[in-house]
């Protein structure tokens, strides 16, 4: 009797305390899941054992249901006017959290079929958002307008994420063969390492390099970007069949004895096609997003850090919000400089020619 007491008694503490707050702990805890995931999400890419695997797994799927369960019971708030304003204020911030980190939007290659139901979801958080904003949000002023900066940001960033999962489908991938097929035909193809507008693979074969000197890694990294569309084929069973140039390409790789790194290149790249936002951060678009983004995000900052000490909030809800606000510019810029550092961006920066931009870039990876 005695110990059945106890239990009770345990019981109802541990109720009073989820029910005071719940809503901040689960909040922290979808925040520390995204740092997490953006930290160790890029250990799939190597083959590591089943249990930093299963916890990957796992945080990849915590982060979204997490997310959705806050969202779904903002509206049973039983707070004073003032705490229930600023705990709505946490709501786009679940947006963020469900729009993900860059290197991770899929574990598995299913999770991009199911790209429909992912923009269901989209639909659905996003319209609660809204209620839970006009419900509890509307009256305060200042928090209207920083509400509006970071529901902009998570917005955004939840589209993008079934954008590219969307992107990053099978058959998304053939519609971008027939594509790329098209374009390939009405222009001439040309080496991805040659640098002047009229030299073509062919000059670059026959004079270029010496027939004993080794390409740097490089030009391998341009040419395995270059030469994705094969790869890509492999993986869907699609007749794509490689140009001369193209086939010359391949030819010049396995003389020099590096066609294993190009394959290896090759399959890190098509990891991030199907895995991560790469098929949509690397646009102009996705660009435009993540400048969008991140302005949002600093002025929503400084926007409540100016204002927050006109109004009486609970002095735990304000430390939990400057977390939120932290965390988020703390993404943001983690983002950029992964996006800066990305091997994709070095590739777009040779693509266009931009030699100067490819330098600094080149200095960059160095510092990071």
């Amino acid at each position: 009797m005695i110990l059945l007491c106890i239990q009770w008694s345990l019981m109802a503490g541990v109720m009073r305390l989820w029910n005071g707050w719940g809503v901040q702990i689960l909040v922290l805890v979808s925040f520390m899941l995204q740092v997490f995931l953006l930290m160790f999400a890029g250990m799939r890419r190597r083959n590591i054992s089943i249990v930093p695997r299963n916890l990957l797994w796992l945080a990849y799927l915590l982060a979204d249901y997490i997310a959705v369960y806050i969202l779904g019971h903002m509206t049973f708030f039983g707070k004073s006017h003032g705490h229930q304003q600023l705990m709505a204020f946490w709501a786009p911030f679940l947006l963020v959290h469900l729009g993900g980190q860059d290197n991770i939007t899929a574990y598995s290659i299913e999770d991009n079929k199911l790209w429909p139901r992912h923009l269901l979801s989209f639909v659905m958080q996003t319209a609660g958002v809204v209620y839970v904003l006009y419900k509890y949000v509307a009256g305060s002023s200042i928090l209207v307008k920083v509400s509006a900066m970071i529901f902009v940001s998570g917005f955004l960033k939840y589209g993008e994420r079934v954008w590219a999962l969307k992107s990053s489908s099978l058959d998304n991938m053939s519609r971008f063969l027939d594509s790329r097929k098209l374009s390939e035909a009405k222009r001439k193809w040309r080496a991805p390492w040659t640098q002047g507008e009229g030299l073509d693979l062919e000059e670059t074969l026959q004079g270029g390099l010496d027939q004993g000197e080794k390409l740097d890694l490089e030009k391998v990294l341009q040419g395995a970007h270059d030469l994705l569309p094969i790869c890509m084929a492999q993986l869907v069973d699609y007749k794509f069949w490689p140009s001369t140039l193209q086939s010359q390409t391949l030819e010049l790789f396995a003389n020099k004895g590096q066609m294993f790194e190009l394959v290896e290149m090759q399959l890190s790249l098509m990891y991030d096609f199907l895995y991560t936002k790469a098929a949509v951060v690397f646009t102009w678009y996705g660009c435009f997003i993540r400048a969008i983004s991140s302005v949002a995000t600093i002025t929503a900052f400084f926007l409540f850090q100016s204002s927050i000490g006109k109004n009486d909030f609970n002095r735990v809800d304000v430390i939990v919000t400057y977390i939120l606000l932290v965390g988020a510019v703390f993404l943001e810029m983690m983002a950029l400089l992964k996006l800066i550092g990305s091997t994709w961006t070095c590739a777009l920066l040779c693509a266009r020619r931009w030699h100067r931009l490819h330098r600094l870039h080149n200095m960059d990876m160095c510092i990071l």
